[in-house]
């Protein structure tokens, strides 16, 4: 295992890469501001290693980063509804910065923060392990969380990322990862190219401020129906009213199984993703809103150049009851594994 370690001065601010790579010649790019992946070699069937996640040209447009590439998020992923929840009784009122929701953990969410980190190698893998303490009432938050975030890559052409944490008050947390993957190599083909299977029979049906509703709607006969391989870009179009809330994919679907509950496939180059997660759901979402993004090798990033396979809990869960409501509560301990493994067909 190959490890190295460089040091950046990104606006005043000292920030640490990390790259690990295998005997495979796969390869992860880290960043310690929003313990981010900045970049994935995976080789292809001619053992042609190429980076399948989109990466910023500049590594200083991680401090602004719109789309949210590669880092993780929290205290919450996805959307709160108006920007409000309640513990025991008690409101909490949160920044309202998606529209009239508030969103992935606030405006100064863990993307925007430089995390500590440390390395664990070991014969067969290395961690890099990533900590942050996020303190009481951070963006609106109860309480002091502990989190960590740990990244091992396997000789097995795994990545297994880790979520934990502990807080001393009763709080939310919902981690997730936001890289967009896109198996073609260098994003040289779009991913409604490449073909995706999920193991879900419901997803969350989302209303006009893309919030869920509470209701669970069933994928049979619907664009959401992922239950066997399918091209991704075969009913994203369709006149289908959830898929003209989001533009695209951008849904929570409940998953089904302990394992391998997502595959992508891109038939070219012959890479395969297969996606293992303890969460109980995984919100896809296509890239419908790009931010003209300019991508590492001079491309400028367009709608549907990648998809993010976001593991977590159900969205909004705190306002629905019977959904995972997402609180972490004193003396529990917050987790979560999401396994990422890369093979060839």
């Amino acid at each position: 295992m190959i490890l190295k370690e460089e040091i950046l001065v990104l606006e005043g601010k000292l920030i640490k890469g990390i790259m690990l790579e295998n005997r495979q010649h796969m390869t992860v790019k880290l960043l310690n501001y929003g313990a981010a992946v900045v970049e994935l070699l995976v080789p292809d069937r001619e053992k042609k290693s190429e980076n399948i996640v989109l990466t910023h040209e500049k590594i200083g447009d991680y401090l602004k980063n719109p789309s949210c590439f590669g880092v993780t998020l929290g205290r919450t992923s996805g959307r709160i509804a108006n920007g409000s929840f309640s513990i025991d009784g008690k409101a909490y009122t949160l920044e309202k910065n998606f529209g009239v929701n508030h969103g992935h953990g606030g405006l100064k969410n863990f993307s925007h923060q430089i995390w500590d980190y440390k390395i664990e190698q070991k014969e067969a893998c290395t961690t890099v392990i990533f900590q942050y303490t996020s303190k009481d009432m951070e963006e609106g938050y109860p309480g002091n969380l502990e989190v960590q975030v740990s990244y091992t890559l396997t000789e097995e052409n795994e990545l297994l990322i880790e979520y934990e944490g502990v807080t001393d008050k009763k709080t939310l947390c919902n981690l997730t990862n936001h890289s967009y993957f896109n198996l073609s190599g260098n994003y040289r083909r779009k991913v409604t190219e490449q073909k995706l299977k999920i193991r879900s029979d419901q997803f969350l049906e989302l209303n006009e401020n893309q919030v869920p509703t509470g209701r669970f709607i069933d994928v049979t006969h619907t664009p959401m129906d992922f239950r066997h391989l399918k091209r991704i870009g075969k009913d994203i179009e369709s006149d289908y009213v959830q898929l003209r809330r989001t533009n695209g994919y951008d849904h929570p679907w409940i998953l089904e199984g302990k394992e391998s509950q997502i595959e992508m496939i891109d038939e070219i180059s012959g890479r395969k993703m297969s996606v293992s997660t303890t969460y109980p759901s995984v919100v896809v979402y296509s890239y419908n809103y790009p931010n003209q993004e300019k991508l590492k090798g001079g491309k400028v990033g367009s709608k549907y150049d990648g998809i993010c396979f976001e593991t977590q809990y159900e969205p909004d869960g705190i306002n629905h009851a019977h959904l995972h409501q997402g609180i972490l509560d004193v003396g529990e301990r917050y987790d979560h594994k999401t396994l990422f493994k890369f093979t060839t067909v």
